[in-house]
């Protein structure tokens, strides 16, 4: 079982900040901080570096775990039995959701959006680790997913759960809410000690927004500690919604700890909770959805398949994979950055389900070798 231990937050979160009382230990911290030499089409004078939570645990790897250890931690402090999340059919939250779950003796519910609910959902991809570590799945037709909305399903299998005798702790997709926010408010920690340590300063630090919740956090986190005022912007590529959906979610989530936007200076308290610059003032979203979430375009496929071949490092369709993408686009489209790190929050299970896309792209790169 994993170690929980009480949470000491880093030096430099505000006075009268609400922190989280514990933490788990459930990821392979720190995750490694390197330079990514060979990446493909990044413009002249330009030093891309990456940071590699892909490593973060196998069955648990990418940026869903950091979160997971604040909301588990929660789960297991109040003694609940089950965990209940959300997600798309191949989500690598609700994944590394199971795999954590029983881990800490937790039978995991999720629900999951699908196009059909008639079908096997079969063992392709994270669906295969779900099933392998018993996770209870709960399909949901895309239908039934847009008319009942995330709350309401959550609610009604909540209360199945309940009514069985169970003590259910939900949360939602992607762990994005004001606790599991903190997650990658510690990561920016950890990120600015190994930088530090070796005496690197980044012009802008890139990450794919699917959810909101690692943007919530990486946002804090670049404020509180000064990075941005040291000069690092921070920009998120959207993998599945507008700009504007994700600055309202996030300044939601803000809201919910208590953090409201009308003071300007860092730090500082009010009788209404600690207050910072709203989400728009924090950081820099660009729409990098494409075709549609966990849809792929020829072009994302490609630059997927020339990174692995001139890096070494795989990227997933959903998240990484757009916003790798993403960030030599803006590099291009706004020249300057002498230096730029990029989060890499994992994902790899789902390049199973491109296959059938992958396979001719591959088949022509050993062909022209």
């Amino acid at each position: 079982m994993a170690g929980s231990e009480e949470y000491t937050p880093p030096s430099w979160i505000p006075r009268g900040v609400s922190v989280p009382r514990r933490r788990l230990q459930l990821a392979n911290l720190p995750t490694p901080l390197h330079s990514w030499r060979g990446l493909p089409r990044v413009p002249d004078g330009t030093e891309v570096w990456i940071k590699r939570d892909d490593t973060s645990g196998c069955e648990l790897s990418g940026n869903k775990v950091r979160k997971l250890e604040f909301l588990l931690a929660e789960a297991v402090e109040k003694g609940h039995d089950c965990v209940i999340t959300v997600g798309g059919i191949q989500s690598n939250h609700c994944r590394a959701t199971a795999a954590a779950a029983r881990r800490l003796g937790l039978e995991p519910h999720l629900l999951l959006r699908t196009d059909t609910t008639s079908d096997d959902p079969g063992l392709v991809g994270n669906l295969m680790i779900d099933r392998l570590v018993g996770a209870r799945l709960h399909l949901v037709s895309s239908d039934e997913f847009a008319a009942k909305g995330q709350a309401q399903l959550v609610s009604d299998l909540s209360a199945q759960l309940e009514a069985d005798g169970r003590r259910p702790y939900a949360f939602p997709s992607g762990g994005s809410n004001e606790l599991g926010t903190w997650g990658y408010v510690q990561a920016i920690a950890e990120l600015d000690e190994q930088a530090e340590a070796d005496s690197l300063t980044f012009d802008r630090l890139y990450f794919g927004c699917g959810s909101g919740g690692t943007s919530a956090g990486l946002a804090l986190g670049v404020h509180w500690s000064g990075l941005g005022a040291r000069g690092c912007e921070l920009v998120g590529l959207g993998v599945d919604d507008t700009p504007d959906f994700f600055y309202d979610k996030i300044d939601g989530i803000y809201g919910r700890m208590g953090l409201t936007p009308e003071m300007r200076s860092r730090g500082g308290m009010q009788s209404r909770g600690e207050m910072l610059p709203s989400s728009r003032e924090l950081l820099r979203l660009e729409d990098h959805v494409g075709a549609g979430y966990a849809e792929s375009t020829a072009e994302e496929l490609d630059f997927l398949v020339e990174v692995a071949q001139a890096t070494g490092i795989c990227l997933d369709p959903v998240y990484s994979g757009k916003a790798a993408l993403g960030m030599v686009e803006d590099l291009h489209k706004r020249p300057g950055a002498k230096r730029v790190c990029f989060i890499h929050t994992g994902g790899m299970l789902g390049l199973y389900a491109k296959e059938s896309m992958l396979l001719p792209l591959l088949q022509k790169s050993e062909a022209s070798q």
